[in-house]
């Protein structure tokens, strides 16, 4: 009687541990399979489109980066390795295990994903209802993988950086901090929100080449090849700057500069400008440098509507130990 009340017991013990452990790494725990596969949600009887890589071996979520694809392109095909820079983001969560969301925005007048982001005078843009899929989508991935603002983050190029600026006037208290590459604040910005705007500090980092034909370093026209400026126009570089400064406090901060230049076959060099403080403001000047997400791996060719690449940073990588350390 004595040795099988023993053996019971020990039973009960094994069992115990086995369940414990299965709990603590559990794949369900993150309700996305590991690699890149495409989902739905459903925005006010809209269907919405977005990718979710999740690397392998990932058990538990340190981060979640949303990636928002200029307009007029690819839309979520930016997530291809290989084929542009902002994929360079797969390759950093493979070794950093962290979780990243690429949604693909709404249509413009020829079709193209693209993002209906606070410019008013953009009329050859998106009109859909971008700001409330991005909104209800932080939301779902909130509730889903259990966790919080502080581990939310929200980066973009070109009118992807236009609708981060969007999002971040809107609601920044759904995310931690947002990266931008070439994008200047609307001139002409929506009235509301998209005008009045939230004061709440957000921290940023930004990229942007100062021979930028399609978002200009001085401000003006967006895109504007064929002389028309239907996309709108932009402020300068240094006003979206001061902007920022303003909001997160640092107007009177003095910036630590730096200056390198990796690859000497590109446009030009880099100067790095970091504004420290509680919600500190990271600016990349890209001297000569055109429209294209800045890499080192990934080549964007140039051309007149484009310009010259950038090849002495990769942008996924300053984003990412950015993000990383706000953590």
């Amino acid at each position: 009687m004595i040795r099988s009340f023993l053996l019971l017991v020990l039973i009960s013990l094994f069992g115990c541990n086995k369940d414990d452990h299965s709990n603590i790494t559990s794949p369900a725990l993150i309700p996305y399979p590991e690699g890149l596969t495409t989902h739905y949600i459903t925005v006010n009887s809209v269907i919405r489109k977005y990718l979710i890589y999740r690397p392998a071996g990932m058990t538990s979520v340190k981060a979640v980066v949303m990636v928002l694809h200029g307009g007029g392109g690819a839309g979520v095909g930016v997530s291809e390795l290989g084929t542009h820079p902002l994929s360079v983001f797969r390759t950093l969560a493979d070794q950093e295990k962290f979780l990243v969301v690429y949604p693909e925005g709404s249509s413009d007048i020829q079709g193209n994903p693209g993002w209906n982001d606070c410019r008013s005078d953009d009329f050859s843009g998106s009109q859909g209802d971008d700001i409330t899929f991005l909104k209800q989508l932080n939301a779902q991935l909130v509730s889903e993988l259990t966790i919080n603002a502080s581990k939310m983050f929200l980066t973009g190029t070109s009118n992807g950086a236009l609708m981060t600026y969007s999002y971040a006037f809107q609601f920044p208290e759904t995310i931690k901090a947002i990266a931008v590459s070439s994008g200047n604040l609307p001139e002409f910005p929506e009235s509301g929100v998209c005008t009045t705007g939230s004061s709440i500090p957000l921290p940023i980092l930004l990229t942007h080449g100062t021979s930028d034909p399609a978002m200009p370093a001085n401000g003006g026209c967006v895109a504007n090849l064929g002389g028309e400026c239907n996309r709108g126009k932009v402020i300068s570089q240094s006003a979206t700057i001061n902007y920022w400064l303003q909001r997160n406090g640092l107007q009177n901060e003095i910036p630590v500069v730096s200056q390198f230049d990796v690859n000497v076959t590109d446009a030009g060099n880099v100067e790095k400008r970091v504004y420290n403080g509680a919600n500190p403001l990271v600016y990349y000047v890209l001297h000569n440098a055109g429209h294209q997400v800045p890499s080192k791996t990934v080549f964007s060719n140039s051309s007149a509507a484009s310009g010259v690449q950038n090849r002495d940073i990769e942008f996924a990588e300053e984003v990412w130990s950015f993000f990383k350390g706000l953590q």
